[in-house]
C-alpha cells in the first residue's frame, strides 16, 4: 500500500485520485473533539461546512436528540450548544446524542473528502494507534490529509501525520511505500516526539488558541491513544468503529 500526506487542503485535490482511503487530521481541534465525543458515547457526528448548513440539517432532526457543535475563528458559534474544546464533550453532555459539527478548518475538509467519494476516517493523536491499525489492515492506498489553518500549512497536523506514518510502517513494514511527503512528516515527528504539547503550543494555531484563553485545550489534543475509537463516515454521518 502507498501512504501519502496532503500538507494543505489544496494539496488534497491534487492527490485524492490516487487514494482509496482518506484520513482527515485536525489536531487543534476538530479531530480531537470528535474522537472525544465518540469516546464519551455520542452516537454520530454530521460534519457541515457552515452554520447555515448545520441549522438546515438540524431542522430535519428531533431537537431533543441533537447538539449543535462547533466554532468560527476558534470561538463557539452563537446559539450552538458546544464549541470546539474537547473538554466540553463529556459523557454527561454528549452521551446518546447526534452532533452536528461545524469548524473553521476540519469539518470543511471532512465534507470535501466525503464529496470526493472516498472512504473517510478521522484521525488525531488521541486515536493514533487505532486509526493507524485500521489503515494498515485495509491494505489500500491512503492519503493523510492535514486540515491546516485557513488553507495553510499546519505544524501540529503534519507532526501527527508523521507519527501515523511511523506507526503504519511499524505495523506493515514490508508492504508500505511512503511518499516523500509522508517521509518528511515522519522526520518532523521524530524531531518533536519528546514534546508534543510544546510543539502544538508553539505552533501558529496553538498560539492563537492561547490568545483566546483556550490554552488548556492543547494538552487534551496531543495525548496519544486516549481512545481506541476510529470515526468512520457511513450512512450519511461519522460513526464510531
Amino acid at each position: 500500500m502507498k501512504l501519502d500526506v496532503a500538507f494543505t487542503p489544496d494539496a488534497f485535490g491534487k492527490k485524492i485520485e490516487n487514494a482509496a482511503n482518506v484520513a482527515v487530521i485536525d489536531v487543534l481541534r476538530a479531530s480531537s473533539s470528535i474522537i472525544t465525543a465518540f469516546g464519551h458515547g455520542a452516537t454520530s457526528v454530521i460534519p457541515a461546512v457552515s452554520k447555515d448548513e448545520a441549522l438546515a440539517i438540524g431542522r430535519t432532526r428531533d431537537r431533543n436528540k441533537i447538539l449543535f457543535c462547533g466554532e468560527k475563528n476558534g470561538l463557539r458559534i452563537p446559539g450552538f450548544d458546544l464549541g470546539n474544546s474537547p473538554g466540553e464533550y463529556t459523557r454527561e453532555v454528549v452521551g446518546g446524542k447526534i452532533l452536528i459539527f461545524v469548524s473553521t478548518n476540519g469539518s470543511k475538509m471532512m465534507v470535501k473528502a466525503v464529496r470526493g467519494k472516498r472512504s473517510l476516517l478521522i484521525a488525531g493523536f488521541l486515536n493514533l494507534s487505532a486509526a493507524s491499525a485500521r489503515i494498515a489492515r485495509s491494505g489500500k492506498d491512503c492519503l493523510l490529509v492535514c486540515s491546516g489553518r485557513e488553507g495553510l500549512y499546519s505544524l501540529e497536523d503534519t507532526v501527527c501525520a508523521g507519527m501515523m506514518a511511523m506507526e503504519i510502517s511499524r505495523i506493515f513494514p514490508e508492504a508500505v511505500a511512503l511518499s516523500d511527503e509522508a517521509l518528511s512528516a515522519l522526520v518532523l515527528y521524530r524531531h518533536f516526539a519528546d514534546d508534543l504539547a510544546g510543539m502544538a503550543g508553539n505552533s501558529l494555531h496553538g498560539r492563537y488558541l492561547s490568545g483566546l484563553g483556550l490554552k488548556k485545550d492543547i494538552p487534551l489534543c496531543v495525548t496519544p491513544n486516549r481512545f481506541d475509537i476510529v470515526p468512520l463516515f457511513k450512512k450519511g454521518a461519522l460513526r464510531p468503529d
